[in-house]
């Protein structure tokens, strides 16, 4: 077997194979006199069948299984040989024809490799850590928002204020031209929230009025994640339909034990949110550095070029995943490419810092993972059973291993603190729950 290698990139490889004669004759001759004592062919008995007439059915068939088999078995062997880590499925070209393949032939395997990184920066990196303490302040705001997840709602005749909640028709046109889903029916609207599905729509909505119609236009970014709207602007006709004011309930008894809250004490239901907002704290906070961190090693280490088929495979992660959180199916992955380059290249990284310095998953931590989830469980030994399972354990360890790394950059990273308040800090994550019915 003759083996070459050509560069075409920094991660990308081409394998030049040539197979012997000697190498694949006798296996397609040894293959043919097998099919010739097993083929029941009419007109023939059984073992007697002239091999003319199997190479007339089967010859073929025979050769481009064997091409196939011994593609895959030398491909094996020629990487092994050569040290090459093929990402992603490599792509074959037989250049023989097969009809002659007894003769010996040669194909080529083009495939992508990560690339070479001969240098890791990874002391000193720079790290700010916001620092924060829930406050008695923070845990009003929080009840205020309790409230508000159960206020109701009174009709008022007035112009609509901040606060107030719109019931609305509305219909959206480009260039005079109707859009598929461009007409929605009884939407309700909380003036002030900015948590519209269209930016910047309710700004045009403050001041309405009960039976008022109002029109405007509205400009969308280039960038915008539903191609429909991206670089458009977007022509709005909406009928206000009601104005309601909120009515908040009071903090009491009743309204406390809606969140688990036994006793029905104020004080305790503080504690709880106390003690739920302080866990996130922490857990904010610790994915803020691990996020600073991570991109501090790329900007460190810059990657010019990044295997494909990963970023392939990542952006159309990314697509799936956000199609879900954002409900939107007719996304364009194209949307995505830039992030997945960032995941690809920090991945690349990661692997390597593991590989240089032999950072492994503490299996101590391992297990108390483990024992933490199964704590949590209605069948605790259920979940022990599942992690039981090796290709479960592994993705248990990944998750250990990638937050040693963590650790393991930030204890060698300048961090510097930052004092900020609780809402800064978990402003775009979910606010704290405490219901636990």
């Amino acid at each position: 077997m003759q083996v070459s290698v050509e560069a075409m990139s920094g991660v990308e490889r081409r394998l030049t194979i040539g197979i012997p004669q000697e190498s694949i004759k006798p296996k397609i001759q040894e293959r043919l006199k097998s099919l010739a004592q097993q083929s029941k062919i009419n007109g023939f008995r059984p073992g007697k069948v002239p091999m003319r007439v199997i190479e007339q059915r089967y010859g073929q068939k025979v050769r481009e299984e064997m091409a196939s088999e011994v593609i895959q078995l030398t491909f094996n062997e020629a990487i092994t040989q050569e040290k090459l880590y093929p990402l992603g499925e490599p792509s074959f070209d037989l250049k023989s024809d097969i009809k002659n393949l007894e003769q010996g032939f040669s194909y080529t395997a083009a495939f992508e490799i990560s690339p070479d990184i001969t240098t890791l920066h990874v002391d000193g990196l720079a790290v700010e850590k916001p620092v924060a303490e829930v406050t008695d302040a923070d845990i009003d705001t929080l009840l205020y928002r309790l409230r508000q997840q159960r206020q109701s709602w009174n009709d008022v005749d007035r112009p609509a204020s901040d606060g107030d909640r719109l019931i609305i028709d509305f219909v959206g046109t480009i260039d005079g031209q109707s859009f598929p889903d461009n007409e929605f029916k009884q939407v309700p609207l909380i003036l002030g929230q900015k948590d519209f599905i269209v930016p910047g729509f309710e700004d045009h909505l403050m001041g309405a009025s009960k039976g008022e119609q109002r029109e405007f236009d509205l400009s969308f970014p280039n960038e915008y994640q539903n191609p429909t709207f991206a670089g458009q602007t977007v022509h709005f006709v909406v009928q206000v339909l009601n104005v309601n004011e909120s009515v908040l309930p009071e903090i009491n008894e009743e309204f406390i034990r809606l969140f688990g809250v036994e006793d029905g004490r104020l004080e305790t239901l503080r504690s709880d949110a106390r003690r739920n907002m302080e866990n996130e704290l922490k857990s904010v906070t610790r994915e803020k550095l691990k996020q600073q961190i991570l991109g501090a090693l790329l900007k460190a280490n810059p990657i010019e070029e990044v295997p494909q088929s990963l970023v392939k495979d990542e952006t159309q992660r990314l697509l799936k995943t956000r199609q879900q959180e954002w409900k939107i199916q007719n996304l364009s992955a194209d949307l995505f490419i830039e992030e997945a380059q960032q995941r690809v290249k920090t991945g690349i990284l990661v692997r390597e810092l593991m590989k240089r310095y032999d950072l492994q998953a503490n299996p101590e931590k391992v297990r108390q993972l483990i024992e933490n989830f199964a704590s949590v469980s209605e069948n605790p030994e259920k979940v022990k059973e599942y992690y039981a399972n090796e290709e479960h354990l592994r993705e248990l360890e990944s998750m250990v291993l990638e937050e040693e790394v963590v650790d393991w950059l930030l204890n060698r990273a300048q961090i510097s603190e930052t004092k900020t308040d609780f809402y800064s800090v978990v402003e775009a994550q979910p606010s704290p729950s405490l219901n636990k019915s």
